[in-house]
C-alpha cells in the first residue's frame, strides 16, 4: 500500500448520534487520499474506523466559511451528510467568535448556527421531488415508487442534497434492514443508488427511523434520512405537524418544516478522540 502524503496528518474522530467520522483539516495543507487510503482510514479493524472521512478545505463558493468533502467507506465522494455537517460546523464555530457559518458541500451550501451546548442548527433548502432530481432512470411518481423488497414496498423518493427512498412500516425494529434494503438501493431504477429509510410513525410528531446508507452500511443515525422521512410522511398525509422528532438507534434529531418545505434540523455533535495518521499504511 502506498505511503501517505503528507505524512502523519492529524485527525479528529467525531460523531453525531453515533454516526462517526474521521475529520482532517486541510485548509492550510492539501489532503487528497486515494480511494485505497480512504478505505483503510475508515476500516474499523485495521484503520481508525468511521462511517465516512471528512476533509475540510478552503471554500470555493462565495460567502462560505469552509468546504467539506465527504468520502464514503468505499472511497467514493458523497454529496451531503447532515450529521457530518453538524460535526464540522460545531468544530469550526467552536474555534471562532461567530455564531453562524455557511458550509460548502458537493450537495450545496448549508447554513449552520449554534443551538446550545454542543448542538448545531442547520437550515436546509427545499427538497427536490422531480424524478430527474433523485435521479431515477425513467419517469415515475416519486410519491409511491413501484419498488419493493420483502416487507419494504412503494417508497417515497426525495432529494435533500442526496437521494433518499423512505419506506413506511408498522414496526421499525421488526424489519431485517440489511436483508431487504440492498435490493431497493441497487435497483436499476436508481442509476446512482440511494439511501433507504425504514420509518415507523409512532405519533404525529414522532417518527422512528433506521437508514441503510450508500454504499451499503447501517448507521446509528442519518441526518438527511431524518429530513427525508419527515418530508415523505407529510407528503403522504401521515402527519401534518411542522415540528417532528426523529428517533434513531443513536438518538434523536429535531426537525422543523417551513412553509416552502425548507427545513431546520437541530442535533448534537461530539469529539471522541484525536490522533495522527501513520506515515505508511501497510497491510497487516
Amino acid at each position: 500500500m502506498p505511503a501517505f502524503h503528507p505524512s502523519g496528518r492529524s485527525f479528529l474522530k467525531m460523531h453525531g448520534l453515533g454516526n462517526d467520522f474521521v475529520v482532517v483539516d486541510a485548509r492550510n495543507e492539501p489532503f487528497r487520499p486515494s480511494p485505497e487510503e480512504i478505505r483503510w482510514i475508515c476500516d474499523r479493524h485495521v484503520g481508525v474506523g468511521g462511517d465516512q472521512l471528512l476533509v475540510v478545505e478552503p471554500p470555493q463558493a462565495s460567502g462560505a466559511g469552509a468546504r467539506m468533502r465527504i468520502y464514503n467507506v468505499d472511497g467514493a465522494e458523497a454529496q451531503t451528510c447532515l450529521n457530518a455537517t453538524r460535526c464540522v460546523a460545531w468544530l469550526l464555530l467552536s474555534g471562532s467568535d461567530n455564531n453562524t457559518l455557511i458550509l460548502e458541500t458537493l450537495g450545496g451550501l448549508i447554513d449552520a448556527a449554534r443551538a446550545g451546548d454542543s448542538h448545531i442548527a442547520l437550515r436546509l433548502a427545499a427538497p427536490r421531488w422531480d424524478w430527474r432530481s433523485i435521479p431515477l432512470a425513467s419517469e415515475a411518481d416519486t410519491l409511491l415508487l413501484d419498488l419493493g423488497s420483502g416487507p419494504l414496498s412503494h417508497p417515497t423518493a426525495v432529494n435533500v442534497g442526496n437521494p433518499h427512498l423512505v419506506c413506511f412500516v408498522a414496526s421499525r425494529d421488526e424489519i431485517d434492514v440489511p436483508r431487504w434494503a440492498p435490493a431497493i438501493q441497487n435497483d436499476p431504477m436508481l442509476p446512482e443508488g440511494g439511501n433507504v429509510g425504514v420509518a415507523e410513525i409512532v405519533a404525529p410528531d414522532l417518527i422512528r427511523l433506521v437508514v441503510w446508507e450508500r454504499p451499503g452500511i447501517l448507521t446509528r443515525a442519518c441526518g438527511s434520512g431524518a429530513c427525508a422521512a419527515v418530508l415523505a410522511a407529510r407528503r403522504r398525509g401521515l402527519t401534518q405537524e411542522n415540528r417532528i422528532t426523529v428517533d434513531m438507534p443513536g438518538g434523536q434529531l429535531h426537525i422543523e418544516v417551513h412553509k416552502d418545505e425548507s427545513l431546520t434540523l437541530i442535533g448534537p455533535a461530539a469529539i471522541a478522540f484525536s490522533g495522527r495518521l501513520p506515515v505508511d499504511l501497510k497491510d497487516p
